[in-house]
């Protein structure tokens, strides 16, 4: 299955996300979700059942009837949004879609105003982390094994053309401080010359031994962050011990994962809405789009406890609240300080509000049933 197939057996198309807010702007991205039909018989037979498709990016994204109903009765935020979208936005609504529409208010129940809350904080933790990524860049430059690399040298007697420069350079560095651990980058030796073995009793430690051109080296292709080891023939260790080598592997494996991390990021973000906020001030530099989410949700939120619904298309006040938090002019502390308050009130209204505790789940499965019986009647 795939957005193709889906979207000849849609029953409902919308735009949504920040055109269906009025919070979009010029270099704003269009969204679209939907709801598509499939055959009831794709529930019980045995290969694994689509309950959604997407694009790429998740610009696109449409849910089968069964999965809309199902995070529906969940209370999720995105999925009630659709319920209630502005008449503008709407590119495809068939009857099917009414019916859907037209139980809409058994959705919402105390779990909704959790859902809304638990929503927020994490546009609140996405923030954060968005945060860190543009406060914290990474360098272009992959990280590199060799600098997880650390060498405890032992100056032996070995048939080296650099035997003299190798063991003065030894006894520099072990002048104060005899065999503590050495960055091998202070050593400048190549390990493609060296093999190793493993050390007994002793993780991430390994037997370094010189061999020269004989050497297969100890670090193998860019595919593995394993070091690879080698039978050292004994009549051999004497000479060519050079010292313990000590590697980090999961030090290295964290760093890799954060460079990818970052650079993913760089790869993928919208320029147009990163490169100004990279330029302001330190104390504004959070992810204000997140944040503006956030207090979407929170007024969202307020608003079923007051209206019996959630708002999609915001005006006035709210808009412009909005619209300030993502331009930037409202601090990162004032955002919080609000984002908190409001929680907390929410979180207090959900206790005493006269909202039934769950949906009446009854209605939805005889919907359901019947919107996926009729599913032929519309091939």
């Amino acid at each position: 299955m795939n957005l193709e197939t889906a979207e000849q057996s849609l029953i409902f198309k919308c735009i949504a996300g920040s055109h269906a807010y009025g919070t979009n702007t010029p270099e704003s991205d269009v969204d679209h979700r939907g709801v598509f039909a499939v055959p009831a018989a794709d529930y019980i037979c045995l290969n694994k059942k689509v309950e959604q498709v997407s694009d790429a990016k998740n610009d696109t994204t449409y849910y089968t009837i069964h999965r809309f109903l199902q995070l529906a009765c969940f209370g999720n935020p995105n999925i009630l949004e659709l319920l209630w979208t502005p008449e503008d936005c709407v590119l495809i609504d068939d009857e099917r879609w009414k019916q859907i529409h037209d139980i809409r208010q058994t959705f919402i129940t105390k779990s909704v105003l959790d859902a809304f809350g638990g929503y927020a904080v994490a546009q609140i933790k996405r923030a954060t982390g968005q945060n860190k990524l543009i406060n914290n860049p990474i360098s272009k430059e992959k990280p590199c094994k060799e600098d997880f690399c650390w060498i405890i040298p032992m100056c032996c007697k070995r048939d080296m053309p650099d035997d003299d420069y190798f063991c003065g350079r030894i006894l520099e560095l072990h002048h104060d401080y005899p065999f503590r651990p050495i960055k091998l980058s202070e050593h400048g030796i190549n390990l493609d010359h060296y093999d190793c073995a493993t050390v007994e009793h002793l993780p991430h430690a390994f037997r370094l031994y010189y061999r020269g051109k004989r050497a297969k080296g100890v670090f193998r292709g860019d595919d593995t962050a394993d070091i690879v080891c080698e039978s050292i023939p004994i009549v051999e260790e004497y000479e060519s011990f050079s010292g313990i080598l000590i590697y980090h592997k999961d030090a290295y494996e964290r760093a890799l994962r954060l460079w990818h991390q970052y650079w993913d990021w760089r790869k993928n973000r919208n320029e147009a809405r990163w490169t100004p906020q990279e330029q302001d001030e330190v104390d504004v530099r959070f992810d204000r789009k997140n944040m503006m989410h956030c207090m979407r949700l929170l007024y969202s939120g307020e608003n079923i406890l007051e209206h019996g619904c959630p708002i999609v298309r915001f005006d006035g006040d709210r808009l412009q609240r909005l619209r300030d938090i993502r331009a930037g002019r409202i601090a990162y502390d004032d955002i919080l300080q609000e984002a908190e308050e409001r929680l907390a009130k929410l979180d207090e209204a959900r206790k005493t509000c006269s909202l039934p505790t769950s949906p009446n789940f009854d209605a939805v499965n005889e919907l359901s049933i019947r919107l996926h019986r009729c599913f032929h009647d519309h091939l």
